[in-house]
């Protein structure tokens, strides 16, 4: 019996810690513009001190920072619960703190694969399970080790081409649209023939800061 009451008084203290274990999840902390100014690693040690501020210590910090965009995007991804989210997003310089949402997508071709030699296989290349499409087949003679000469994307390099913005297409009306969300913290960014006239509720570029 005393065992039992024991058990019972244990699983008690620990219900608290194994709710807030579960309420942990991926949140993606965004910050707006990078300042030009900073290198790589300023930007990331900016990143784990202001998650320093929700969590207990910059260990903690540490360990919870998954990944710090540096590039294209200003802002981090870090393992977080919903209170320690919601402070984040509190902070003076923090534009939005939301989760973090994985994609479903699925294959939108069909002939593709044969054709470029990605077909699939049950084989294995330099530790690479290839059981699914897009891992080269090294049976195919027809090149099916192109991923693998291509050392499967390491050291790409991608460029965005910005061609600008025709905001009187009909592709950016905002008709039917609600209004725009009460958290949004932006501004309407005018510019060499771009007014506040073609600002809306669908051109979102337009009123980042």
């Amino acid at each position: 019996m005393d065992t039992l009451h024991t058990l019972s008084l244990l699983l008690l203290l620990l219900l608290p810690l194994l709710a807030s274990s579960q309420e942990r999840q991926v949140y993606i902390a965004y910050f707006g513009n990078h300042n030009g100014d900073k290198a790589v690693h300023e930007i990331e040690a900016s990143h784990q001190s202001l998650l320093a501020n929700v969590k207990d210590s910059q260990e903690a910090a540490a360990s919870s920072l998954l990944y710090s965009y540096k590039h294209s995007f200003n802002g981090f991804a870090a393992v977080m619960t919903p209170d320690e989210a919601s402070r984040l997003s509190k902070m003076e310089g923090v534009v939005s703190v939301f989760p973090s949402e994985k994609a479903q997508y699925s294959a939108q071709t069909t002939r593709s694969w044969e054709l470029m030699g990605l077909e699939e296989s049950g084989s294995e290349s330099e530790g690479h399970q290839s059981l699914r499409r897009g891992v080269p087949n090294n049976n195919n003679e027809g090149g099916g080790d192109l991923l693998l000469k291509a050392r499967y994307g390491s050291e790409v390099i991608v460029g965005v081409l910005d061609s600008g913005v025709w905001p009187e297409s009909k592709s950016f009306s905002d008709e039917g649209m609600g209004p725009v969300p009460s958290s949004w913290k932006g501004i309407c960014q005018t510019g060499d023939s771009f007014t506040s006239a073609n600002c809306n509720r669908s051109l979102l570029p337009s009123l980042c800061t």
